[in-house]
């Protein structure tokens, strides 16, 4: 298997030396995880040849077995203390005006936002079914392409929003992607980023490896700690205010932000992460977030 990505390190365009730090099964097979020995910027190669291919190949069987309940209000979705504090945040940044969510999925925070009634929304989703759901949930503008595809929209936004998106941008084109966020936003528009901190990951990854049997099934959901069968890309603090700098879109802050609360997970995971979040939070962290925080909540503003 050859290892050597055929693309350049997307921040620092080094070029990348092929060295897996680590190896990570899923069902499909095994991917590597890769890191910049200049810059630090860790990439999934190998990979596979469809990272994305589970969200783009959803059913509306799947999803209304998996997201049914949540749709009808018998129960709160798994990332609802997320989508209020991700709701709270944009508000203060942005009180009101025209948002774009990017990779919107079925628009669950779109619909926290709706309910505010201060946005004019409208929402990127590629997958058809995802897209037609959203559409039909929130009566929204939904356009079923990636931002790429959104020509006509120069200067349009007060604010865009990419939670959990950044990292399945593969690195090849991930500088496009955020060029694309500066193109659509309106000059001193926001854009709001939330991603998994590769810096928790790696140190998570190399606990994992040293627990016992016992303790993995006590603290794991699974095994795949990288994610990486879709996670394409792994971003600390500084390499994200790097690339968004480099397009020309200048940090505005870092945060902390809430763990999800997967009901499914294993006790010891759910009691570890509300630890973590609260050491996190108290932790100082120039310019980015501490390394045990889980997630990078991160804001960017685009220069006048």
């Amino acid at each position: 298997m050859n290892s050597t990505p055929p693309f350049n390190c997307p921040i620092c365009d080094s070029r990348l030396d092929g060295n897996v730090i680590a190896w990570e099964p899923s069902a499909q097979g095994k991917v590597g995880i890769q890191k910049c020995a200049t810059c630090g910027l860790h990439m999934t190669y190998p990979r596979f040849a469809e990272p994305q291919g589970e969200y783009l190949g959803t059913t509306l069987e799947r999803w209304e077995a998996k997201y049914g309940a949540i749709e009808r209000g018998e129960r709160l979705h798994d990332r609802h203390k997320n989508y209020l504090e991700e709701t709270a945040i944009i508000g203060q940044y942005l009180p009101n005006g025209r948002l774009l969510d990017v990779g919107c999925n079925a628009g669950w925070l779109m619909g926290y936002l709706q309910k505010t009634g201060r946005y004019d929304l409208e929402g990127v989703e590629p997958s058809p079914i995802l897209a037609s759901i959203a559409r039909r949930r929130l009566g929204v503008t939904i356009h079923q392409s990636y931002l790429d595809e959104l020509t006509e929209r120069d200067n349009a936004y007060d604010g865009l929003m990419a939670t959990d998106v950044i990292e399945h941008i593969l690195p090849e084109k991930i500088n496009e992607f955020v060029s694309n966020i500066h193109r659509v936003l309106k000059p001193n528009g926001y854009v709001f980023i939330k991603t998994p901190n590769v810096l928790f990951t790696a140190l998570k990854s190399d606990l994992v490896s040293r627990l016992p049997e016992m303790g993995k099934r006590f603290m794991l959901r699974g095994r795949d700690v990288w994610d990486a069968k879709e996670h394409v890309i792994h971003w600390d603090s500084k390499n994200l205010a790097r690339i968004f700098t480099a397009h020309q879109l200048e940090p505005v802050t870092f945060l902390v932000p809430y763990p999800v609360e997967t009901t499914n997970s294993p006790l010891g995971a759910r009691i570890a992460r509300q630890m973590i979040y609260q050491t996190a939070r108290r932790l100082p962290a120039a310019g980015g977030v501490p390394s045990i925080t889980q997630d990078i909540f991160f804001i960017a503003r685009k220069k006048m």
